[in-house]
C-alpha cells in the first residue's frame, strides 16, 4: 500500500470501514492514511487537525483532534527559540563538549513525542486496527495513520 494525498471519501473498494485484519507490527497495512502538514503556522512543523473520513467508525473526531493537538504542542515546544538559543550558547562555550553529556531540548522533546505516539498507539489506535508511524522518518512532512 502507498500513502496518498487526501482527496475526499475513500473509494468503495478500500479497506476503510472494514474490520481490522492481521496483527499490527507483523503484517503489512492494508491502507495508509496521510495527515498532511499544516503550513499556516509558518516554519514550525505541525499537522493539520482535519478529521479524515477514513477514520469514521474507528475513532471519534474528538480523539483524533486531541491526538494531533498533543503532537503539535510537542513539536512547537521542540522548536522553541529560547531553548535552542540556550543549547547553542552552551555548545559554543563548551566547544561542543556539552553535547556529549547533555541532551538538547529538541532531543528531549523528540523522546517525549516518541513516548506520546507509542502511548496513543497502545491506548487508542492499535485496539481499532490503526497505527501512527514515526513522523521523523519522513522529515515531519506528514503523519501516517
Amino acid at each position: 500500500p502507498k500513502s496518498a494525498y487526501y482527496f475526499g471519501p475513500p473509494p468503495p473498494d478500500s479497506a476503510y470501514g472494514t474490520a481490522p485484519v492481521g496483527q499490527i507490527g507483523v503484517h503489512h497495512p492494508r491502507e495508509i492514511l496521510r495527515v498532511e502538514r499544516d503550513y499556516t503556522g509558518g516554519e514550525v512543523s505541525q499537522f493539520a487537525p482535519i478529521y479524515p473520513l477514513e477514520l469514521e467508525g474507528r475513532i471519534t473526531p474528538t480523539h483524533f483532534l486531541e491526538s494531533i493537538n498533543a503532537i503539535n504542542e510537542l513539536l512547537i515546544s521542540a522548536h522553541s527559540l529560547r531553548h535552542s538559543l540556550f543549547d547553542n550558547i552552551m555548545g559554543i562555550f563548551s566547544l561542543q563538549v556539552s553535547k556529549l553529556f547533555l541532551r538538547t531540548h529538541f532531543e528531549k522533546e523528540m523522546l517525549r513525542l516518541r513516548d506520546l505516539i507509542d502511548d496513543l498507539n497502545a491506548g487508542l489506535y492499535n485496539p481499532v486496527g490503526l497505527n501512527i508511524l514515526w513522523p521523523r522518518n519522513v522529515a515531519f512532512l506528514y503523519v501516517c495513520v
